[in-house]
Order: structure tokens, then sequence, then C-alpha cells
């Protein structure tokens, strides 16, 4: 299972402002996300299998988040494409990455059945695809344990309410396998 969508939220740079706000998952917000994740779907990246291998560290401070991303993506020619195309929808990269993670929590939760599944087959597995489903799990793991204690009282209830909407736009784009 390769979460592309997840892995395009991550390279994200340039900005440092915050909109100041209870929750990023506004309408306005999630309507800007969804007119910009299909335009960063098309960037050509020098490596988008090395994406796969960004991974945020357990704390909740979006900038920093960028940060770290941008010391591990400094030089690359997409991360200037990316800020162009984020600063075109009036997103900023922190803003962006908090939505974007915020925002697969309900796809990581509707995963869920299909995650306990495949970790109870994994004594009857052939090794190599053991070994595949355990990096999945492992990934997915460490995305929710990332995420979830970010999430506000807030967060969650706008959540519920765009519930489906997440999952749409995260079925909807290139490389998502559910």
């Amino acid at each position: 299972m390769r979460m592309k969508v997840l892995a395009l939220m991550l390279p994200l740079f340039g900005f440092s402002s915050v909109l100041s706000a209870a929750t990023v998952i506004t309408e306005q917000n999630i309507s800007r996300l969804e007119a910009v994740l299909p335009q960063l779907a098309k960037i050509e990246q020098d490596s988008p299998a090395e994406l796969k291998r960004l991974r945020l560290q357990p704390h909740c401070n979006w900038p920093q988040h960028v940060s770290e991303l941008q010391a591990k993506e400094s030089g690359k020619e997409y991360v200037a494409q990316m800020q162009q195309i984020l600063a075109a929808h009036q997103l900023t990269p922190a803003v962006f990455l908090e939505l974007t993670a915020k925002g697969a929590w309900p796809v990581l939760q509707s995963m869920q059945p299909m995650l306990n599944l495949s970790q109870q087959s994994l004594p009857f597995l052939p090794q190599a695809q053991r070994d595949q489903v355990e990096k999945t799990l492992a990934q997915t793991s460490h995305m929710q344990k990332v995420i979830q204690p970010c999430l506000t009282s807030e967060d969650l209830a706008a959540l519920q309410q765009h519930q489906q909407r997440f999952i749409n736009l995260a079925v909807s784009m290139p490389g998502l396998a559910l």
C-alpha cells in the first residue's frame, strides 16, 4: 500500500507564517487543498521514491516540521515549484503540511480494519510479502502516532464534518492504494 498522497504532503518549504485559527481544517483551506494537490502531483521530483522515506518527527510544531523537511530537501529544483503553487493558492507550507497530515486522519481510520487483518495474516504470508506488509504497517503506525496527539477537539469536529471529503480527495489522487 503506497500512499503517494501522503508523500506529496511532506516536502514543503519556504514560508514561515501560520494562520491562527482553532483549526486549519476550514472550508476555505479544504477548497484550497483540493485545488493544490492535483497541481503538486504533476511536479517532477528528483526522486519520488525518496519522499517515502521522509518521516515527520513526533511533535506538533508544524513550522518546525517544515524546517526539518526543508533541511532534508534543500537545493532540490521541485521545491521552488511547490512553493509557487502553494503561494498561488494562499497556503503556507506549514498550514499545508498540518492540513494534509490532519486530513489524512480519516483515511488512516478507514484503513484500520484492513490493517488489523493484515497484521493477523502476517504469519501466513511469504517472507517478501510479509516484509512489505510489515513496512507498510510500521509506516502507518508511525503516521498515526505523529498525527493523533496533534488533533485538537476542534480538529476532530471538523474532520468528522468533512470526513468523506478528505477520503474522496485521497482516493482521487494517483498512487494511492487502499
